[in-house]
């Protein structure tokens, strides 16, 4: 799947840039907006707030995240070891600054 057909399909959400390095296109959008605990188009696009999408070999992985990083990070596993992994995630565990960890950073 191009990156046209990807932004094209990726119909929920408003896109703000792709993102793409070799087999990895990340979409980075702004969400809708959550209110009462539901996320639907008629609550429009959250503009404060921006996550990001991850595809491999323009395959959707299914997964949005909070960061760039963490959505790379999330593309590498799954192209590594599948949809089960979790490599992502620890490696992203691994390198959080003393602010994310909760500290002073």
């Amino acid at each position: 799947m191009s990156t046209s057909e990807i932004v094209k399909d990726f119909r929920w959400e408003l896109v703000v840039a792709v993102h793409e390095i070799g087999p990895y296109a990340i979409i980075e959008y702004h969400p809708h907006k959550m209110i009462n605990g539901s996320w639907t188009p008629r609550n429009g696009n959250d503009m404060d707030r921006v996550e990001f999408h991850d595809y491999v070999n323009g395959k959707d992985t299914s997964h949005s995240h909070d960061s760039l990083d963490a959505a790379l990070a999330h593309a590498i596993a799954y192209r590594a070891e599948g949809c089960n992994s979790h490599a992502g995630e620890y490696f992203m565990r691994m390198i959080a600054t003393g602010a994310e960890k909760g500290g002073k950073g």
